[in-house]
């Protein structure tokens, strides 16, 4: 929330300083308002446990099979960094794309992976005439979403690093320069960049908003962690490949970008942040979010299964770090989980439990400091009160 208020006091005043004083004065409002709708929010204690709530969401929707492929080819030391591409049905704009990825003006060689999955719309056609191309390999397959394309793009990849890029979006033509000169510089496991956010409507841009993450750590993260601030979108970021090799995006689920925090993020040992924007992502009337963000449906069920597939793979990982994932799945299980799950209306109650049940698996047997908010969703799971955690994760 307090980088919310940042960027849109930014965008007004232009001045890192002023933009993060008056969005902490403006989140201390926030929280006051909070604090009197707490007061006249009548408790609701949601009387299932974790067993009936169970047989509730799995007869409106089972969880799906996600079995993800793993293929980790050996490293080519000649290639700095291998980027992934997942390409559907954007033949009118995949050009702009192809065209910003190869002419990067940079010294680091790099290797392209368009993976086109099951485009019907002539996208196939622009992307045949780039197959000879020497820094691009294109593989087509049959349609399985981007989180399958994706991770067809990763069991290809040979270079040291990787970055995806999505195929309706533009990168700057220093983005490899940029990421993999600071990559080497110390040998980061993942380097992160600012990027714009470019609104679009009627295919003309009519505003580009800086989201450039300041030096102060605005979110106020309680356990040191400042990697846990930045943002889990899979893009505008170099990894290093070993991050990857026990780790893939997961097929069949929506919010497939939840395992970076989750998976990623846990698993870096040192990382940079560069307040440079060189990704522009495209925000239009024909986004994802904007065709499918409103609706409502049974899908969204997928928040749960998938971040259940997501911990388990976490305890693969043999990670270890406590504090670190029991507030990231407090804050997963408040904003994120409330913000989807409530346009399931005939599950939310029964989806509330088993968050609550989630909680409780991975609490730590001592406290672990918190942001209040996130108190406040402890707080709500304790009591099972659904009344309290609808309003902290409106105000988290």
């Amino acid at each position: 929330m307090k980088h919310g208020f940042y960027f849109r006091f930014y965008k007004m005043f232009k001045n890192e300083w002023f933009a993060c004083v008056l969005a902490k004065i403006a989140y201390f409002i926030y929280l006051i308002k909070f604090c009197v709708n707490k007061v006249f929010t009548k408790k609701n204690v949601v009387d299932l446990n974790a067993e009936e709530a169970l047989i509730i969401v799995n007869k409106i929707y089972p969880k799906p099979e996600s079995n993800p492929e793993y293929c980790n080819p050996e490293v080519n030391n000649e290639i700095d960094l291998s980027i992934v591409i997942p390409v559907y049905n954007y033949a009118n704009i995949l050009e702009n794309n192809i065209k910003s990825v190869l002419n990067q003006k940079t010294k680091y060689s790099y290797e392209v992976i368009f993976v086109d999955d099951g485009s019907t719309d002539g996208t196939q056609d622009i992307l045949k005439k780039y197959e000879n191309h020497p820094k691009v390999k294109v593989i087509f397959q049959k349609n399985g979403g981007i989180a399958a394309a994706r991770n067809t793009g990763i069991n290809n990849a040979s270079g040291k690093y990787l970055m995806f890029i999505d195929c309706d979006d533009t990168v700057h033509n220093d983005i490899v320069e940029v990421l993999m000169s600071k990559a080497y510089e110390d040998d980061y496991d993942m380097v992160v960049a600012g990027h714009n956010l470019s609104k679009e409507a009627n295919g003309k841009v009519y505003q580009v908003i800086p989201n450039i993450y300041p030096d102060c750590n605005l979110s106020g993260y309680k356990n040191g962690d400042e990697i846990m601030n930045l943002p889990g979108l899979p893009w505008a970021k170099v990894y290093k490949r070993s991050l990857w090799n026990n780790v893939r995006f997961l097929p069949g689920y929506w919010y497939e970008d939840t395992i970076i925090l989750l998976l990623i993020f846990t698993q870096c040992k040192n990382y940079s942040y560069i307040p440079k924007a060189v990704y522009d992502y495209r925000w239009y009337e024909n986004n994802f979010s904007h065709t499918q963000g409103g609706k409502v449906t049974p899908k969204v069920i997928d928040r749960y299964w998938m971040l259940l597939d997501i911990l388990e793979k976490y305890k693969d990982l043999n990670v270890k770090d406590e504090k670190v994932i029991y507030t990231l799945i407090l804050r997963h299980l408040s904003q994120y989980f409330y913000r989807d799950i409530k346009r399931c209306p005939e599950a939310e109650e029964a989806l509330f439990i088993l968050a609550a049940q989630l909680y409780k698996e991975w609490k730590p047997d001592y406290k672990v400091k918190l942001p209040f908010m996130l108190r406040q969703v402890e707080k709500a799971f304790e009591k099972k009160d659904i009344n309290l955690w609808r309003l902290a994760s409106v105000y988290n």
